[in-house]
C-alpha cells in the first residue's frame, strides 16, 4: 500500500514537472502568451465619464495606451459587464514602445440614471487583468 501511494506521488510530481516545462518554448523563456515581468502596460486613462446623454444615444470613447515594457503585448480578449457596451481593438501584438488603443461604444437604450460599467481586459502582463471604467447620467 505505501508503495502504491508513493508511486502515485511520484508519478503525479513527474506529470507536473511535464505540464510545467510544456509551457515553455525551446529556450526556456516563456512563451509570449505567458504574463512576464517585462511585459507592462501604461494607460492614457483607465476612467471616462461622458456626463449626462440621453436614453437611447451610444457614445464613444478611445482609451490609448503603451506598452512600456520590453516584451510584445498581447490582449487576450475583452470582457464588458453587459450588452450594452461593446469594444474594438488590433489583436495584433504591440511591441515595445508602441501605443494601441481600445474603443468603446455604449448604447444607453433601455437605461436611466447614474450608470457605471467595467470592461474588462485579459492580456499577457503580470496580474493577467486590468480594468477600465466608465460611467454616464442617462436622461430620458
Amino acid at each position: 500500500m505505501k508503495k502504491s501511494i508513493a508511486y502515485l506521488s511520484f508519478s503525479l510530481l513527474l506529470l507536473s514537472s511535464l505540464l510545467l516545462s510544456s509551457c515553455k518554448n525551446k529556450t526556456g523563456r516563456p512563451t509570449e502568451q505567458e504574463p512576464t515581468a517585462d511585459t507592462r502596460i501604461e494607460w492614457q486613462e483607465t476612467l471616462w465619464d461622458f456626463g449626462e446623454i440621453k436614453e437611447g444615444e451610444t457614445v464613444t470613447h478611445t482609451f490609448h495606451f503603451k506598452n512600456t515594457g520590453t516584451e510584445n503585448l498581447l490582449i487576450k480578449r475583452i470582457e464588458t459587464g453587459c450588452g450594452c457596451t461593446t469594444t474594438e481593438y488590433d489583436p495584433k501584438p504591440v511591441p515595445p514602445g508602441e501605443k494601441g488603443k481600445i474603443e468603446i461604444a455604449f448604447n444607453s437604450e433601455g437605461r436611466y440614471g447614474r450608470q457605471y460599467k467595467e470592461i474588462r481586459i485579459f492580456a499577457n502582463i503580470l496580474g493577467e487583468e486590468v480594468s477600465l471604467h466608465f460611467s454616464a447620467n442617462v436622461k430620458p
